[in-house]
């Protein structure tokens, strides 16, 4: 597939950088040192960083991006980088070839026919690249030339610079809302602490907590400077402006203090940051721990929010910091229709080498000489002479068509939000027309299905259920009837409050332990709005919701605030009770963070002098972390909730025995700070030595509700004949009963599962009872298809483990995948995700796979899939940034694959084929013309006219005709879900399609060649000054008729024959051509550049037998359709019956229209 696989420039990626200077070059990324740690020490006295190379790249500016292409001088680099690239495809290199070739003495053409247009092509491509060029080369410019604040230690004041001037070292002011020019470790913030926007980074809207590291907070509070602890996290009590002289005062105190930090080597990991910090004015023994990490620091274009000013020290900068080294080259993704049509133009390329060396071993046999010097003259004349047989044009044709497809979806109206007004966006054109042929959609669930908008439905406490905590749907209730307001508070509230409020009632202790550890154990910022309410926010909506829940039983968490603890920082939070005992007061002082392994999070907390840990998580992990109070009732009650399509978490606690603490946060500062690489596993370790033996506390059950349509496009997508596998991380009753609620599993269907296994042979035996159970309720062995499967399959991410790892269990698993319709995976992992995709990709080449998500978590499987959807979401714009195609609600994805997908696959393919052919039909000619001169290296057509012929009589109309081509109106499609098989069975693009175009392509040939050259009669073209003008007469005659056989052609498959647009493309070409005729025939220009038709085109109409050859000939057409409507009869179409029923406007709108006109369906 090198041959046209698109080229990545060298200088793309971490390559083909270098030091700015006066001969220097300017690359994307600077790789002149490998990416190294660093040391910073500053001091009054001496300040260093080592190595010394860290600030001596690019020119001793570092920090100064460049993703330029064509370094300066421009004028000396632009054109042969940009020349050397395109001929790195292989396509190139062959146009290059023939263009070489037209310049020996041999050549059949004068050589600027041949090499002026390709000269042409290759300098439109360069021009474009420096317009590319120059627009990075201004964004550069507006980044570099960026202000920020940086420490002058002689004059001890924040002075202005460049963002281009930032070196390693430098100490920053940052103020509130401004962006960081580098990756920053923070040493001193307004409140101790800060909150960053990592929006640009990874699309997240919450907002992140950072702090400085425990030793700058002790170095800086010995001096009173520090203002750690005196303003809570509220945005009521933060100061109007930053204080310069404060920030200045602590600058200068860190030179003063001999700050000295050990930076790790950058690395791409967003979380993936360390090193150690330490100041020569600090004793060791006073510092819990020196070691840095991710909360410590703040990336490169990150902005500071909620935090007046920040001080900080640059530690990495320009190609080093995080944003720069995640400017990752993807690894692209091909059409199967593109491969497919590289193999037909290497079979093609193949078909005309055998050719010329036929013709170089006719002339041999029947030439006088028998050199072997002839012979390859020979071969490269007919190779020179039908070298348009893989036209030059096609591949510029194909983008503009993909193109104009993919505008098509971005202007589609009904695939816009009518809340945020986004539309869906073709991110890339390139595979358009394979969202018409998917068979497998692989689907996050949480935020794809559903709404991501969590509300707190339910919990049980003590095994006792409180209650709905959802407003009841009052649109459906008569509330004069049952004597309720519309304000009422639901029923689980209520009920919560009464037992938070009655000491006597046996739940009242467990009920406010239970809200107090949801108002306790989370990582959300809280702020207070204009009517003085709480106001919370979070990376998990989870969260949100718990506290919105815990406030409205009267737990209100109101602030929070860093304060100084134990040589460490520590979280302060101010609780609202509904008890007697009012407010409280609780510290966090260590936090174990959820990730997607561990599934579960832990505080240690201490309040009313005890130190209690609170861990909530999933029920799967829970249950062996929990003594006996986790009861069979317990799981049942869960269980319960699962089956109302519910998420569950356990909440749980124990006391921590206070010498336990110090011993145990040791070794979780040295897990954190360790070598990055095993650092999740040490973290577990550590976490694990704490979250053991603990008591049940309560049960939560949240509700995430579908996305509106949600049920009719799963129904509409199985409709079509796709397979829908639903990939989520919830446990399994969950996941099966969202599938119920929205219509992915249904009355009838049969459910099988491969669940709870615990090796390999279990999970191997689990999928053989599965498959021979779906083979028998599908009534066959679904070896192949399963299009009557009725089975429903279940796998779960503990069973999936052990197939990963057994060849014959990813094989039951893949057919098992075939038998069923629907499948639903719970419990996975991101990986795991990815793996089945790349699961059903190896295992059948031929199958086509998408993957739709929301989340960061999604993007490993959107990025395997051959077409990844991303969909717009509250967990950030990842998956959007990762996809092919965003949409911003899952039933867009009907209309997605249904209309523009399939119309996408229909119009490619008739467009590769018709591309082809219509350069078939002209090669043909010249074949026959090599026969009728006995292979003396002639051209049949006048070179110039056949040039022109590729890119301006033709190209035009297949543009215009195909990509306004529609067939029904979507709301008639939408009814007819079977009309999409056409694309899942390649019934537009095969080898017997491909051969039928090929065979019509000789047959036109054939007709527009022989007829002329029969009637007129001529037997040579003759030779300059001495041309045969009646020979001449018979190949523009010939020509013509090759455009009247084309243009039909493409009429007769286009589906709209009668639109303005098939009209107006259609009557392009006839128009073009005959101006070219008039150009060449009778213009000094003609006469220089195409001598041989000089007054020929006039000539053609007085000559009555040239005439009667360019009317009659294309009677014989009637043949061809002829053929088509035996076809249309015999053997419709899905589609045909469908239009045939349809009575449609005359309207058919080039982009974006809802408005289809009528036509016949048109195949081979």
């Amino acid at each position: 597939l090198s041959f046209f696989l698109p080229w990545l420039d060298a200088s793309v990626g971490r390559g083909g950088g270098g030091r700015l200077g006066p001969m220097g070059l300017e690359g994307c990324f600077d790789t002149t040192l490998p990416l190294c740690p660093r040391t910073v020490t500053l001091g009054f006295d001496a300040a260093s960083v080592v190595p010394l190379t860290v600030n001596s790249r690019r020119g001793g500016r570092p920090n100064r991006i460049s993703t330029v292409r064509f370094p300066s001088p421009v004028v000396l680099t632009w054109l042969p980088k940009s020349l050397f690239a395109q001929f790195m495809r292989a396509a190139n290199r062959y146009f290059l070839f023939v263009s070489c070739l037209v310049f020996m003495p041999f050549s059949p053409t004068a050589w600027s026919s041949t090499a002026l247009p390709f000269a042409g092509v290759l300098l439109w491509s360069a021009l474009k690249d420096l317009y590319e060029d120059m627009r990075r080369r201004r964004d550069d410019a507006a980044e570099n030339l960026r202000t920020c604040m940086r420490y002058d230690e002689i004059s001890r004041k924040f002075v202005e610079i460049r963002w281009e001037q930032v070196l390693c070292g430098d100490v920053l002011l940052a103020k509130q809302d401004q962006v960081f020019p580098a990756d920053v470790l923070i040493v001193a913030s307004e409140s101790g602490r800060a909150f960053i926007s990592t929006a640009a980074l990874d699309g997240e809207s919450n907002l992140k907590e950072r702090r400085p590291p425990a030793p700058c907070g002790i170095a800086l509070d010995q001096e009173g400077e520090h203002t750690a602890g005196e303003a809570d996290s509220t945005l009521t009590r933060r100061r109007p402006s930053a204080n310069r002289s404060i920030a200045e005062a602590i600058a200068g105190i860190i030179y003063a203090k001999g700050f000295c930090a050990a930076f790790d080597e950058p690395k791409v990991g967003f979380d993936d940051m360390g090193g150690k910090v330490s100041f020569k004015g600090v004793k060791a023994s006073e510092v819990v721990s020196d070691a840095l990490y991710a909360e410590h620091f703040a990336p490169r274009g990150c902005v500071l929010r909620n935090t007046a000013w920040l001080v900080a020290v640059v530690a990495y900068v320009g190609d080093e910091s995080k944003s720069r080294l995640n400017v990752a080259v993807l690894k692209a993704k091909f059409s199967n229709l593109q491969v497919y049509l590289n193999r037909c133009i290497l079979a093609l390329v193949g078909a005309l080498s055998l050719f010329c060396f036929y013709a170089a071993s006719m002339a041999a046999a029947l030439g006088d000489g028998g050199r072997i010097e002839d012979f390859f003259v020979r071969f490269f004349q007919y190779w020179i002479i039908l070298y348009q047989i893989v036209p030059i044009s096609l591949y510029v044709c194909f983008e503009v068509v993909k193109l104009l497809l993919g505008l098509q979806i971005n202007l589609d109206k009904e695939m816009m939000d009518p809340l945020t007004r986004q539309h869906a966006v073709a991110r890339t054109a390139d595979l358009v027309e394979e969202m018409g042929q998917v068979h497998h959609i692989f689907s996050d669930k949480t935020g794809t299905i559903t709404q991501n908008e969590m509300r707190f439905a339910m919990c049980s406490i003590d095994d006792t259920d409180l209650g709905d905590f959802r407003p009841p749907d009052l649109s459906t209730i008569d509330i004069g009837k049952l004597g309720v307001t519309a304000t009422a508070d639901p029923e689980g509230v209520m009920q919560a409050r009464r037992i938070m409020t009655d000491p006597s009632h046996p739940l009242h202790e467990e009920t406010r332990r239970f809200f107090m550890c949801l108002a306790a154990c989370h990582s959300a910022q809280v702020d207070i709005g204009e009517d003085g309410e709480p106001l919370y926010s979070g990376s998990s909506p989870d969260e949100v919701a718990f506290l919105d829940a815990a406030r409205a039983v009267g737990t209100v968490f109101r602030a929070q605030r860093l304060i100084p603890r134990d040589g460490s920082a520590a979280v302060q939070m101010t609780i609202e009770t509904p008890t007697p005992d009012g407010q409280k007061t609780l510290t966090i002082v260590a936090q174990i963070p959820f990730t997607s392994d561990r599934k579960r999070m832990s505080v240690i907390c201490e309040i009313d002098g005890e130190l209690m840990c609170i861990t909530k998580g999933a029920d799967s992990v829970m249950q062996s972390l929990c003594d006996s109070s986790l009861t069979e009732k317990s799981m049942k009650r869960i269980d319960d909730y699962a089956k109302l399509g519910l998420r569950t978490l356990v909440v749980a606690w124990k006391e921590v025995p206070r010498e336990f603490l110090p011993v145990w946060k040791l070794k979780l500062e040295a897990a954190k700070g360790g070598n990055a690489d095993d650092r999740p596993e040490r973290l577990a370790a550590v976490a694990m030595q704490l979250e053991h033996d603990l008591r049940l506390t309560g049960i939560s059950a949240i509700e995430d509700r579908l996305q509106d349509g949600v049920p009719l496009a799963m129904a509409t997508l199985k409709a079509m004949g796709i397979r829908i596998w639903v990939l989520t991380g919830d446990k399994v009753e969950t996941a099966v009963e969202i599938a119920r609620s929205c219509q992915l599993l249904t009355e009838g269907m049969v459910i099988v599962r491969a669940t709870n296994a615990t090796s390999v042979a279990q999970a191997k035996e689990q999928l053989r009872e599965a498959l021979t159970t779906a083979q028998v309720f599908a009534g066959k062995a679904c070896t192949v298809s399963g299009d009557e499967a009725t089975v429903a399959f279940v796998l779960d991410g503990g069973t999936m483990k052990y197939v990963t790892d057994d060849e014959e269990s990813q094989e039951l698993l893949f057919q098992l995948g075939l038998a069923s319709k629907v499948c639903v995976c719970c419990r996975l992992a991101p990986q795991q995700k990815r793996r089945l995709v790349e699961l059903v990709r190896e295992r059948d080449k031929s199958r086509i796979t998408l993957a739709i998500g929301d989340g960061a978590n999604d993007v490993p499987m959107i990025q395997g899939a051959h077409v990844g959807i991303g969909v717009r979401g509250k967990e950030g714009n990842q998956s959007v940034q990762a996809s092919d195609v965003a949409l911003s609600q899952f039933r867009f994805l009907v209309p997605l694959l249904l209309c523009h997908g399939r119309r996408a696959y229909r119009r490619v393919a008739v467009f590769l084929c018709y591309y082809v052919y219509k350069h078939v039909v002209l090669a043909v000619g010249d074949m026959c013309w090599a026969h009728q001169s006995k292979f003396a290296g002639q051209i049949a057509y006048p070179e110039w006219v056949a040039s022109c012929y590729a890119g301006l009589f033709t190209s035009l109309p297949v543009i215009v005709v195909l990509t306004s081509d529609r067939d029904l109106p979507d709301n008639i499609v939408m009814r007819h879900p079977e009309l999409y098989a056409a694309g899942q069975h390649r019934m537009h693009f095969n080898l017997r399609i491909f051969s039928v175009w090929m065979l019509s392509g000789v047959w036109h040939g054939c007709l527009s060649w022989l007829v002329p050259n029969l009637v007129i009669g001529a037997d040579s073209p003759g030779v300059s000054p001495n041309f045969n003008k009646d020979w001449w007469i018979g190949s523009i005659v010939s020509f013509s008729l090759v455009l009247v056989c084309v243009d039909f052609r493409l009429w007769l498959v286009a589906l709209n024959k009668l639109s303005p647009w098939t009209l107006l493309g259609l009557l392009s070409s006839p128009v073009l051509y005959l101006i070219t005729l008039i150009v060449f025939g009778h213009t000094y220009l003609g006469e220089v550049m195409q001598p041989q038709i000089a007054g020929v085109p006039l000539a053609v109409l007085q000559d009555g037998k040239a005439m009667a050859a360019l009317f009659l000939a294309p009677l014989a057409l009637a043949v061809d359709a002829l053929i088509y409507m035996l076809i249309l009869r015999i053997r419709p179409s899905p589609l045909d019956e469908v239009r045939r029923t349809f009575k449609p406007s005359r309207v058919s709108p080039p982009l974006g229209g809802r408005t289809y006109a009528g036509g016949d369906e048109a195949e081979a």
